[in-house]
């Protein structure tokens, strides 16, 4: 069963497995000193982040990022947000991002 602790400041979640409930495991708030918006999910089998951001060509966009335990990183750009995905499971939520994935993919 996933446990929600705090870990250098930041909520994290300890045992989660592929076949976690994506519902179960909640999104917190990152602090930005900008007018964006960001939530991330820390958990043992990497970070999940959705940014609403302002993008240089002056228009917002949404997208949601996977950074795996080992450090590859997926990047959905594009008006994605792994939140409204439909996953069922945490690896459904992680097989969405890389299916999306236009921006970055495992690098």
């Amino acid at each position: 069963m996933p446990q929600c602790l705090i870990k250098y400041g930041q909520e994290y979640y300890e045992n989660v497995s592929m076949t976690t409930p994506f519902k179960d495991l909640k999104f917190h708030e990152v602090q930005m000193v900008s007018p964006d918006y960001q939530v991330a999910l820390h958990t043992n089998l990497g970070t999940l982040t959705v940014l609403d951001r302002l993008t240089g060509f002056g228009y917002r966009d949404i997208e949601t990022g996977y950074r795996s335990p080992d450090g590859k990183f997926w990047l959905a750009s594009g008006g994605y947000d792994v939140r409204k995905s439909g996953a069922e499971t945490f690896f459904e939520a992680i097989s969405w991002v890389k299916d999306h994935a236009n921006t970055c993919k495992g690098k």
